[in-house]
């Protein structure tokens, strides 16, 4: 079975029950309480990042998002950079042949 880790948080997660249309569209700090010895845990508080009450965590997740972004879409700002300098390149050209 494949897994990839999230570039994120570092959790590895199955590659076939991947599902993000599933997900929220927020980060959640979630606090859990232990329920002793191999019982697992509960949760006892859940509350967004994204309101402003811990900016710290925030930034650091923020600063992580920001270089993803940077390496998934670099080849695509540098095509875009490239067809908007030929677009001027050929402006120019049939200014000059008027």
């Amino acid at each position: 079975m494949s897994q990839f880790q999230c570039p994120i948080c570092g959790k590895f997660v199955s590659v076939r029950y991947y599902d993000p249309s599933d997900f929220d569209d927020d980060i959640f700090l979630v606090q859990v309480q232990g329920l002793g010895r191999g019982k697992g845990v509960e949760i006892t508080e859940t509350y967004s990042l994204l309101n402003g009450d811990n900016p710290e965590l925030l930034e650091l997740i923020s600063d992580r998002i920001g270089v993803l972004y940077a390496l998934l879409y670099e080849d695509d700002e540098a095509e875009e950079e490239d067809s908007i300098d030929l677009d001027e390149d050929h402006g120019d050209a049939e200014e000059d042949d008027v």
